[in-house]
């Protein structure tokens, strides 16, 4: 299946932002409409399109501010930003561009001019995120564990590590369903959590159930669905199928979790309070042993540094532990973040946990 770019329209009068939001549909774009700053801000980290339009005269919150907001989210810094006004004065077009917006059109438009503008765009965003995507491609058919791309039921995507757990071929069978390789009332309990979800939680379902393969096989596995991406009138969810654990969790400082998950917020990552008092687990117990940890995606020495960092030491000290240079440390880092699509520390961390890359 082909997805839909997402362009999400922030326009204040409602019947251009209406009309606008029709023009994109019938051009097979999927559109995002609100009629605010505050809300387009909201609506934009929900969503999370692939283009934004908008007006810059609001009230409150006009266009500049709306960028701004944007501009400093590790997650949408790179989205295209097209800024729609109807001024056409030089000052102001200056003013816009400067601070980094990719386009300004000044209304009344031609609808052919707005179509190849955003084309425009959306393709030179294309070139900047086919590899991100074939990072992501790579990581998915190589992690051990299974992995499904779904929208509730219907299956997009599967990697090798889940055909073989259900004893498939090469590949699904055509319009296969989730539900045909879950017991029917886990499978109930995966629709309830997921039509009861929360859009600041990031984790919608994380329990034992019991999977079916092709030949009649039951077999007890441990399935974790989060939301992978939002459309307008559906939600993309990923889900991970790995071996049941009996282990009990140590119980948690709350304050110390609350105040890991507020600085990571801070950072702009979405994190869920599962995930949150695991790193937190990990910064105050240190029980990571850095010669035992095997993964296929991290060479030794990478994960001996990420272990490092996970117990917080600093560039300087984790050098002297492990005896290379501080320039060598920051080269492991920085290859961590590439291998894990990441932008700073904390999201390798999270990456490597949300996929069992380390032993704790």
């Amino acid at each position: 299946m082909k997805f839909q770019k997402k362009i999400l329209v922030i326009e204040d009068d409602q019947n251009l932002g209406l009309t606008i939001q029709n023009i994109l549909s019938k051009s097979n774009y999927d559109v995002c409409y609100v009629n605010n700053g505050a809300s387009g801000i909201q609506k934009a980290f929900e969503y999370l399109p692939d283009l934004v339009l908008c007006d810059i005269k609001m009230d409150p919150i006009n266009g500049y501010q709306v960028y701004k907001v944007l501009e400093e989210s590790s997650v949408l810094n790179h989205t295209p930003f097209i800024y729609l006004s109807g001024s056409s004065e030089l000052d102001e077009i200056r003013f816009g561009m400067a601070l980094g917006a990719d386009d300004y059109i000044v209304k009344p438009f031609n609808n052919d001019d707005l179509i190849r503008s955003i084309e425009k765009r959306l393709e030179k965003f294309r070139i900047i995120s086919d590899e991100a995507k074939r990072e992501f491609n790579r990581l998915f058919d190589l992690s051990p564990f299974g992995l499904l791309l779904f929208d509730g039921n219907e299956i997009f995507k599967a990697n090798p590590a889940f055909l073989n757990q259900i004893k498939a071929d090469d590949k699904l069978h055509a319009e296969m369903k989730i539900e045909n390789f879950i017991e029917h009332e886990h499978f109930i309990l995966l629709e309830e959590a997921m039509q009861e979800q929360k859009p600041d939680k990031i984790e919608i379902f994380n329990d034992n159930i019991i999977m079916k393969t092709y030949n009649g096989e039951a077999l007890p596995i441990r399935l974790v669905v989060s939301e992978f991406e939002r459309y307008s009138n559906y939600t993309l969810y990923i889900g991970l199928f790995s071996e049941q654990s009996d282990s009990v969790a140590s119980p948690v400082n709350h304050a110390y979790a609350d105040e890991v998950n507020s600085l990571l917020k801070q950072e702009n990552i979405k994190i869920s309070e599962a995930l949150g008092e695991k790193i937190t687990n990990i910064f105050k117990q240190k029980t990571l042993n850095i010669n035992n940890q095997n993964n296929t995606l991290y060479t030794k020495r990478e994960n001996q540094v990420l272990c490092l960092v996970m117990e917080g030491l600093p560039i300087k000290a984790i050098a002297d532990r492990l005896e290379i240079s501080d320039r060598t440390v920051e080269k492991h880092r920085t290859r961590l973040m590439q291998k894990s699509g990441a932008t700073n520390m904390i999201e390798v961390i999270m990456f490597a946990l949300k996929n069992c890359l380390v032993q704790i």
